[in-house]
């Protein structure tokens, strides 16, 4: 008797290390945190860029307003202006630049999807898709946590 209970807790021994693990057992979330990091500076420094792109462009259109209302005169205002569409020019291609960023997180990907939104950007819809696509592919291929997050209901709020 005594042999037959040994045999069959090697037996469920044996099937249980033949199990296959679970996939978020696998999941080397450290790595995965270190690969996002990777991505973070990068998009950072193009999101300066593109900020500063267009703090710029708003303010040539400011001084344009300023000269034609306040010191009434449309020379300098039409001078602000043409500075202006440059810059708005430079802030566009700042944005089209940052989409070809690979993205850190989820919130860079909808950043991305609502930039694109801009018709005049100097980057087509196509590349756009390939390269959300790309992001979106990156970030699921490495979750930083093992399991899927969870959508709250009103159950989670106390």
């Amino acid at each position: 008797m005594s042999a037959g209970v040994k045999t069959k807790a090697l037996a469920a021994f044996v099937r249980q290390c033949l199990d296959p693990l679970p996939d978020a057992v696998l999941i080397d979330t450290h790595h995965n945190q270190l690969m996002r990091q990777a991505r973070r500076l990068p998009w950072r420094k193009a999101d300066a860029v593109t900020s500063l792109a267009t703090a710029e462009t708003a303010y040539w259109q400011e001084k344009s307003i300023h000269a034609m209302y306040v010191l009434e005169d449309e020379d300098k205002s039409s001078a602000y202006s043409d500075k202006r569409m440059i810059s708005v020019d430079r802030s566009r291609q700042a944005v089209a630049d940052q989409i070809r960023v690979p993205a850190p997180d989820l919130m860079a990907v909808q950043w991305k999807r609502e930039a694109a939104k801009d018709r005049y950007l100097p980057i087509g819809k196509d590349e756009v898709a390939k390269l959300i696509a790309a992001d979106e592919a990156f970030l699921a291929a490495h979750p930083i946590t093992k399991q899927p997050r969870r959508k709250r209901g009103r159950s989670d709020h106390h």
